[in-house]
C-alpha cells in the first residue's frame, strides 16, 4: 500500500512538473509545535505531550496556472530534543486575484533519532493550511498536519495485541512561518 501511494505521488508530481509554467525556489523557517498522541481504541484512555521548537527548510514552487501551484518542501524541525524531517507536497490554490492561498496535501514525517524499535521512523500525514504573499518574494503561512499512520512498530503492536489492546500512536504538528522565494 505504501509503495502504491508513493508511486501515485511521484506520477502526479512528474506530470505536474512537466506542465509547470514557472518554477521558483525558496527557503522557509518558523515556529513548530509537535504533539505526540497515543490512545487505546476500546477505551477513552488517551495521552498526549507537546514539544515546541523551530523549523527551517527549502521549497520549490511550480506554477501550474495563475491560481494553482504545486509546492514540495523539505524541512528540518527541532522540537525540544527531538529532530524530524518533514516533507510535504502541497497543492496550493490562490483565491481570485488576491495574495491569499489555501494548501493541502500529503506529508512524510521522519524521526531522525533512535526509537529503540518502539516506533516506526516514517509516518504519513495529511496537511493543510493557508498563506499570504506579502510581496512577490516574501510570504507567511500556517499549517497543520495530522498523522494517518500508526507510529507503533510491529513488535510494539504485537505486544499490545497479545494483551487485548488496540493502541494507536502518532504525531500531529502545527507550524507558523515566513518564507522567501527567489
Amino acid at each position: 500500500m505504501k509503495n502504491l501511494v508513493l508511486a501515485a505521488m511521484l506520477l502526479f508530481a512528474s506530470v505536474s512538473f512537466m506542465q509547470a509554467q514557472e518554477v521558483n525556489f525558496g527557503v522557509t523557517a518558523g515556529y513548530t509545535n509537535m504533539t505526540g498522541r497515543s490512545g487505546e481504541s476500546n477505551s477513552s484512555v488517551e495521552s498526549s505531550s507537546s514539544a515546541s521548537g523551530f523549523y527551517i527548510g527549502v521549497l520549490t514552487d511550480f506554477s501550474l496556472s495563475e491560481n494553482f501551484h504545486l509546492q514540495p518542501e523539505v524541512n528540518l524541525a527541532i522540537a525540544d530534543d527531538s529532530n524530524f524531517l518533514i516533507i510535504p507536497v502541497f497543492a496550493q490554490y490562490y483565491i481570485g486575484d488576491s495574495s491569499f492561498y489555501l494548501q493541502a496535501g500529503p506529508q512524510v514525517t521522519a524521526i531522525l533519532e533512535e526509537t529503540n524499535g518502539l516506533l516506526n521512523t516514517f509516518g504519513l500525514d495529511l496537511a493543510f493550511g493557508a498563506g499570504y504573499h506579502i510581496n512577490e518574494n516574501f510570504f507567511l503561512q500556517a499549517k497543520y498536519s495530522f498523522e494517518v499512520t500508526n507510529r507503533l512498530s510491529n513488535s510494539t503492536r504485537d505486544f499490545y495485541d497479545s494483551e487485548g489492546l488496540d493502541v494507536n500512536s502518532g504525531f500531529d504538528a502545527f507550524t507558523v512561518g515566513v518564507g522567501y522565494k527567489f
